[in-house]
């Protein structure tokens, strides 16, 4: 485990803030408006950095002549502390230079000259490089390269206890089996691995170092960050090394996908099919890139496309894609592929992943368990539950994965559930997580038993509100431009105010009621609606308006508005206007459920609320019924199912979630009139409130709608246990 202060002073000699780093980068940008080799050797990254990353330079604040610049430098850092494990140990690396077009074009290395700190990282002896290991170079890294093009690029790197785990996790012997980190980053699974072989392996120092260099494999993209894992393994087999003499250290750069041509950021090829090269390996373990698929460019969508022809990577298609079904990012498919290039018969996979393909549609892939005509077996999972090991890189919960190939999936699945205990959590290694953490044996099973690809939840989840949703879920009204369709009071003026009406945002909406609406401009009463030639000439103001903006409507990118009048919306149709709806915020973990109807607006008067772009909601012409499902969404029964179903992604309370629960039509009885009733009443309370701000009203405690709130527990867990019966 690096040493705090150790890392303390690197930061402080050589990272973001540091004389050395300043100096660099100043040099870098000097040669970059002088030199013409400078200037090659940057056009050429950026090629390359395109081609692999997509837009992402656009999207950032930073320059790309200053992201350049980062990594050329933290490639010096690198290229320095190989320097030093060389001169401390006797030793010959024999595949250093990677990255050495990156730092070496343009005289980029030759910016390095001269910095002192930088020099000092040649010169560390072995106590110091002792303190060094992969979370040390995450941090440096981390202090060099801001965190905005990290998390653009997907690079959420390990803390070392976690791969501990994921590697503990797998049930090969370490004395004879192979290993693979597909996307290795700074290497931090590859340490993992390295550190479990060399302790099974003979105890001679050269057997050690052939017996790890024949079995522990690492590929990656970005040439910065295989230098980077080459320099952990480096520092993972330190005990060994003093008999080495040469090492070569296998961590290849490529694309391990086999998707696009292997080009390094200096734009020069690799043309090794890794694939080819490699044997097939026993354990495939990483914690693949967190990115999304709309950041990737066209031509590696197309191929994404075709490979997912082979292996059905995305099940989803059409309307259900594009309502969020298809995965949210790649980390899935990029497993997948893997397992399907380079893992052997009945290998195991053991990779970080968000905790939430257990429940969401777009982990279905991941839950169907089968990679072509490869069956997965869930062998075991470590789920970080709310604790964050990634610190603020990642707002998802994230868990890790085991899986072995070539085995039927069965049920259920071994689960370590880990909590905080009091302490402040570590994740320095395995054996500060077992240490500083509480944990809890569990096991996941499928909500529906005879769909394995079901959510998943815990065999003790409560299920007593999990049933047949005989209610049809819509999405709420979908315009994708908010500049134009949004209405201030001013717009109010010149615009025809029929075609307006109040409409909800997530921040309206509360438990039982809402807090005021928006304004919006809404030209159709249902999508695709044909009706230009009638609003041209009922509404010649408002027609004018939309025409005014014609070239942003026709600019909006998504499919859902083709095939109608440029000004065309989604999620309109007859059930829209229906009289009561009662709605929910999808996003987030907000299982806050209330019934609307109209709005009484200053100057539109009482008109129809409308549920936003973030809304789901079920509708009835029959106001108990609304009032009905309305308390039983936010009873105490149907609340820990609900919570026990939902993901812990950005849509977690989306349609397929919410569509887990019983939602029966209204039937009549005594008791649903009286949670009707009681719902009635709930919605009166919060009305009774509603010239407060809705942050002031979070704030207040309501005894009268805690009151109402008891009796519609009451009476739903009567209603379910009845059901049950």
């Amino acid at each position: 485990m690096a040493d705090e202060r150790t890392i303390a002073r690197l930061r402080e000699r050589v990272g973001r803030d540091s004389d050395a780093h300043r100096t660099y980068r100043e040099r870098v940008t000097e040669a970059l408006a002088s030199d013409e080799a400078a200037r090659r050797a940057f056009a050429a990254w950026r090629r390359a950095f395109v081609a692999a990353h997509g837009d992402v330079l656009g999207d950032l604040d930073a320059s790309a002549e200053a992201v350049f610049a980062d990594r050329a430098y933290y490639g010096v850092v690198v290229d320095r502390l190989v320097d030093a494990v060389e001169g401390a140990y006797g030793l010959e690396v024999r595949n250093r230079d990677v990255d050495g077009p990156l730092v070496a074009g343009g005289g980029l290395r030759e910016a390095a000259d001269g910095i002192e700190a930088l020099a000092e990282l040649a010169a560390l002896d072995r106590s110091a490089l002792a303190d060094l290991d992969a979370d040390a170079l995450r941090d440096l890294y981390e202090g060099i390269v801001p965190r905005e093009v990290r998390l653009a690029l997907g690079e959420y790197h390990t803390p070392r206890g976690v791969s501990d785990l994921a590697v503990d996790a797998l049930a090969a012997d370490p004395a004879e089996a192979t290993y693979l980190d597909p996307g290795c980053g700074s290497g931090a699974f590859l340490a993992a691995c390295v550190e479990r072989v060399a302790a099974a392996a003979p105890d001679d120092s050269a057997a050690v170092v052939d017996r790890v260099t024949d079995s522990v494999f690492g590929i990656d993209l970005s040439p910065v960050a295989v230098a980077s894992a080459r320099l952990t393994y480096l520092l993972a087999l330190t005990p060994h090394l003093d008999a080495a003499g040469r090492v070569t250290v296998p961590v290849y750069h490529g694309d391990a996908l086999g998707l696009m041509d292997a080009t390094d950021e200096s734009g020069e090829e690799d043309g090794r099919d890794l694939a080819a090269a490699l044997p097939p390996v026993d354990c495939l373990v990483g914690n693949p890139p967190w990115i999304t698929w709309d950041r990737l460019p066209d031509r590696l969508q197309d191929r994404w496309r075709d490979r997912s022809e082979e292996l059905d990577l995305f099940p989803h298609e059409g309307a259900a894609a594009l309502l969020g079904h298809g995965n949210d990012d790649l980390a899935v498919p990029f497993v997948w592929v893997c397992a399907d290039r380079y893992l052997g018969e009945s290998g195991e996979v053991s990779v970080v992943l968000k905790r939430s393909v257990t429940k969401g549609p777009a982990g279905r892939l991941f839950r169907s368990l089968r990679v072509g005509d490869r069956p997965l077996a869930l062998s075991h999972v470590h789920d970080f539950g709310s604790l964050a090991p990634f610190g603020d890189q990642v707002a998802a919960g994230a868990a890790v994965f085991t899986l072995r190939a070539d085995e039927a999936a069965s049920f259920p699945a071994p689960v370590t559930a880990w909590e905080r205990d009091g302490s402040t959590p570590g994740y320095g290694s395995g054996a500060a997580v077992r240490a500083r953490l509480a944990r809890e044996e569990t096991a996941l099973v499928p909500v529906d038993p005879e769909d394995p690809a079901s959510a998943w939840i815990r065999r003790d989840a409560e299920r007593a509100a999990l049933g047949e949703a005989g209610q049809e879920i819509r999405h709420g009204l979908k315009d994708d431009a908010e500049d134009v369709f949004s209405v201030d009071r001013d717009l109010l003026d010149r615009i025809e105010p029929d075609l307006v009406y109040p409409y909800l945002k997530s921040r309206h909406v509360v438990r039982y009621g809402h807090f005021g609406h928006d304004l919006r401009l809404v030209p159709m009463r249902e999508a695709h609606e044909d009706n230009e030639a009638r609003l041209r000439e009922r509404y010649p103001e408002t027609y004018r308006y939309l025409r005014e903006h014609r070239d942003a409507l026709e600019a909006r990118s998504s499919s859902w508005l083709d095939n109608g009048p440029f000004y065309n919306v989604f999620g309109l149709g007859e059930y829209t206007w229906a009289d009561y709806r009662v709605v929910w915020c999808r996003l987030g973990y907000k299982p806050h459920f209330a019934v609307v109807s109209t709005a009484d607006d200053p100057d539109l008067g009482e008109k129809q609320v409308l549920p936003g772009d973030h809304y789901m909601f079920v509708t009835t012409d029959d106001e108990r019924e609304a009032h009905f499902l309305c308390a039983l969404l936010n009873s105490a029964p149907y609340q820990r199912s609900l919570r026990d179903v939902a993901g812990d992604g950005k849509a977690s309370l989306t349609k397929s979630t919410v569509s887990r629960l019983a939602l029966p039509d209204y039937p009549g009885t005594e008791r649903a009139e009286e949670l009707a009733e009681r719902s009635m009443t709930a919605h009166d309370v919060v009305a009774d409130h509603d010239h407060l701000s809705k942050r002031a009203y979070r704030d207040r405690e309501v005894p009268e709608l805690a009151a109402v709130q008891a009796q519609i527990d009451d009476l739903a867990e009567s209603l379910v246990a009845e059901r049950n019966e």
